[in-house]
């Protein structure tokens, strides 16, 4: 019987993760958990940036309670968290590894320079779905972002191949 694949992504903000969840989710019809689309609709008021993560993480949380009952029918997830810290990636590959499920860690990788420049086109023009970041904003979690390690085992994605 086949196993499902739990695809966990990793990114920064706008390197095009959410983009590429997308292509990943028609090309495998796994089902695809957002937790930026769900905050959106959840909590359409401004969130301080101090108070982003509990938000985020109480999302990502429900989302893998759902998750779980996917994997269990053998139907292939793909978790779009983001995956920022590395103790992140390692307690869901944990909780994965228990769910008996194959896993992919994909990493979508992008300059800053870049994701600036993109930030600054989908603020102009928010498509749904999408938080509104500000120079402001990125500035304060963009320190934060633990790129996947040498001790990680992950794909890396190029973001200007989709």
């Amino acid at each position: 019987m086949k196993k499902s694949t739990v695809y966990m992504v990793s990114g920064q903000i706008c390197s095009g993760k959410t983009t590429y969840s997308k292509i990943l989710e028609k090309k495998t019809n796994a089902v695809r958990f957002t937790p930026d689309e769900w905050m959106l609709k959840l909590y359409p008021f401004s969130i301080k940036n101090e108070e982003f993560d509990s938000y985020y993480y109480l999302c990502c949380d429900i989302a893998w309670e759902i998750a779980k009952e996917f994997i269990k029918r053998n139907i292939d997830v793909i978790l779009d968290f983001g995956f920022w810290k590395k103790s992140d990636r390692m307690k869901y590959t944990g909780l994965v590894k228990k769910t008996e499920a194959d896993y992919k860690l994909i990493h979508v990788d992008c300059a800053e320079s870049t994701i600036r420049e993109r930030l600054r086109k989908r603020n102009d023009n928010l498509p749904h779905g999408c938080f509104y970041i500000t120079e402001e904003t990125f500035n304060f979690f963009a320190p934060g972002f633990e790129r996947p390690g040498n001790d990680e085992t992950f794909e890396l994605f190029y973001k200007y191949l989709i």
